[in-house]
């Protein structure tokens, strides 16, 4: 009895070590190895434990060697998880905003913020842009000279396309930017603004909606409102 208590004992030292080592990184990238590769999650050891990757957390079509070094993003430390505590992902939108701030310096400094990502991890990405300097360029600072800081981050993603665009206290002039790249007629926005109609060009609903959807289902994540698309024929 005594054995047992003090294998206990010493479990929940070492979860608490574990849990006070992690949680101050919670929400942020680290580097890890990949220890172990199984059909339902991916072991990284990330020093001081074993993190643990669910495939649901990796990006579509990524693959992985033992041994090989990954950044990962931490999004939950758990010391009461009966296995790993920590608990990592690739696919979070937090693992997008932490790519934003090493790369670009306006982001990592305070001067340029992002104010919302919604994404569909391994596809597409909208993030939302806002300056606090009236003298700097958001959507600029983001994307580059002939977009090279953003084709870098979308590189580190497996190519994910990822829109940058202005963010907007104004929801209309937000979702307006939200469905980019088509370009709107005009935007009827409900009372309550949980909804709105957002009206294109004839040809341009195929580009408003995107492929598969993607484009207002993300438009709609970053906005929170409800959007439905019609062309200017519907809305006449």
């Amino acid at each position: 009895q005594a054995k047992q208590v003090l294998i206990q004992k010493i479990r929940e030292y070492e979860k608490q070590s574990v849990y006070d080592a992690y949680i101050d990184k919670k929400d942020d990238l680290i580097v890890g190895v990949v220890e172990r590769i199984e059909p339902n999650f991916i072991l990284v050891d990330v020093g001081k434990t074993k993190a643990i990757m669910k495939t649901s957390h990796i990006l579509p079509g990524e693959t992985f060697k033992v041994g090989q070094a990954i950044r990962v993003y931490v999004v939950d430390v758990d010391k009461s998880a009966q296995g790993a505590a920590v608990v990592v992902s690739r696919t979070a939108p937090g693992f997008l905003k932490r790519l934003f701030e090493s790369e670009i310096h306006e982001v990592y400094d305070g001067t340029v913020e992002i104010k919302r990502i919604a994404r569909q991890a391994g596809d597409r990405s909208k993030v939302a842009v806002f300056s606090r300097n009236k003298d700097v360029d958001a959507t600029g600072a983001c994307i580059g000279q002939r977009g090279l800081r953003i084709q870098k981050i979308s590189n580190q993603i497996l190519g994910e396309k990822i829109d940058v665009i202005q963010y907007y206290d104004d929801a209309i002039l937000f979702i307006s930017e939200a469905l980019k790249p088509a370009e709107l007629i005009g935007v009827s926005l409900s009372e309550d603004e949980q909804s709105a109609i957002a009206i294109v060009k004839d040809e341009d609903l195929s580009l408003a909606i995107g492929k598969k959807g993607v484009n207002v289902r993300l438009a709609v994540q970053l906005t929170n409102i409800r959007i439905d698309i019609k062309t200017f024929t519907e809305a006449v």
